[in-house]
């Protein structure tokens, strides 16, 4: 029998929560995910002030430290305090909020950085530097020694003022000299050992298996070191290059809120962790039911709205207009079945959405007129119900919207 005990027996269901792929526990395909647990690094403050044509004010940075803090993010990226006082302030003010989220700021590869941060009063500093060698030369005009002794030094600096201090080399995966690259970070590690190293898609173009690729590639390399992985979106792979850095061994994933950040954004934090955790089983330490609200006050301070199919968080991602959704619901609600919405795989609450609701247009049919009919404590014959359907139908594809209630009780007032 198919029924729910038989159900509740797939690691890929949860009562009242999830119903995803059976596949993602078979065999390889979770590829060692079930029960790891990865740490959630936001950059929403600094990567995502890096958006076009977006500031934070004051107390934007403030009240979104509290949300992400709420939300249960691990990591807090408070931004740059080279940037400006204002952002030194707002990072000053975040560290005596007394965040459970740790509060980083982030430098560049110079002494005046790290001293901004220190005075700053933050505890954690990420240390930045190109990797792409063609740059190097070409823009920058240093060698590789250079390189390796200033990052040694910055780092090393920080370390000395009791910072705990991760490095991050960007526009790593443009390198094609994997020599060169080892070269580096093995003497950088090996000289002042960061507490961790973050490896970086800076133009989000390298395929999901080349990023598992080069976490493995940098597990050979430092076997000790902690790996963290950062990425944006140019191609629409960003989730999935998440998703193959953690299997590869990445403890650390940068992410930001509706997924803001220079260009495409980032890789968005509610879409990666409700992946990690759904799909993949993967403990993120973030309170899922959050997600929404933490979504809807970055909307409303960037003025940047989110689509209403964005996944997660989307407006209209748990409302049914197809007749047959709202058909199966009926049917699963009359015998009690708990399960999420047809129309998604996983329930609308997990993520702090309002419950989805049938709607009117163009794809409803007869059992969205049933429900809706005894919404308004309204009967009608078999005949009635095909008329008032059809009205629906073409009133939907006229007016290329979905119909109100009100619009809903004039065509059944001509009708019945």
């Amino acid at each position: 029998m198919y029924d729910i005990e038989r159900l509740k027996k797939q690691r890929s269901f949860k009562e009242g929560e999830y119903w995803a792929s059976p596949l993602n526990f078979m065999g390889d395909n979770n590829m060692g995910l079930d029960g790891r647990s990865i740490k959630i690094h936001d950059v929403t403050l600094r990567d995502g002030e890096q958006t076009s044509n977006l500031a934070f004010s004051m107390a934007d940075r403030l009240r979104i430290a509290e949300a992400l803090n709420e939300l249960g993010v691990a990591r807090i990226e408070a931004g740059m305090p080279i940037i400006s006082e204002e952002v030194r302030q707002g990072i000053r003010q975040m560290v005596d909020m007394n965040l459970d989220s740790e509060v980083v700021g982030f430098c560049r590869t110079d002494r005046i950085d790290v001293d901004l941060a220190e005075q700053c009063g933050v505890k954690s500093v990420i240390v930045e530097h190109i990797m792409n060698p063609y740059l190097i030369q070409q823009a920058y005009g240093i060698d590789k020694q250079q390189v390796i002794d200033n990052c040694i030094d910055v780092v090393s600096y920080a370390q000395e003022k009791g910072l705990k201090t991760t490095f991050m080399g960007w526009d790593l995966t443009r390198a094609d000299d994997f020599d060169y690259l080892e070269d580096v970070y093995t003497q950088i590690f090996n000289a002042c050992a960061p507490e961790s190293i973050v490896l970086v898609d800076t133009l989000g173009c390298a395929l999901p298996r080349s990023a598992g690729y080069l976490v493995k590639q940098f597990k050979e390399w430092l076997p000790d070191t902690v790996l963290e992985y950062h990425n944006h979106n140019e191609f629409g792979v960003a989730n999935a290059g998440m998703l193959e850095a953690v299997a590869a061994g990445a403890e650390v994933v940068h992410t930001s809120v509706n997924g803001l950040g220079e260009r495409t954004g980032n890789a968005s934090t509610e879409e990666v962790v409700v992946m990690l955790e759904v799909l993949a089983g993967v403990d993120t330490g973030v309170n899922l039911n959050k997600i929404m609200e933490t979504s809807i006050l970055l909307e409303n301070i960037t003025n940047q709205a989110v689509g209403p199919n964005k996944p997660i968080v989307g407006r209209g991602l748990f409302n049914s207009e197809s007749g047959i959704g709202v058909d199966i619901m009926r049917k699963l609600d009359s015998i009690g079945f708990e399960v999420p919405e047809v129309t998604g795989a996983f329930a609308s609450s997990l993520v702090g959405q309002p419950d989805g609701q049938p709607v009117l247009g163009k794809n409803s049919g007869r059992s969205t007129i049933a429900h809706f009919l005894e919404k308004h404590g309204l009967e009608a014959t078999k005949e009635q119900m095909g008329e008032i359907t059809d009205r629906v139908k073409a009133e939907g594809r006229i007016q290329r919207k979905l119909l109100s209630d009100t619009q809903f009780l004039a065509i059944c007032e001509k009708v019945l």
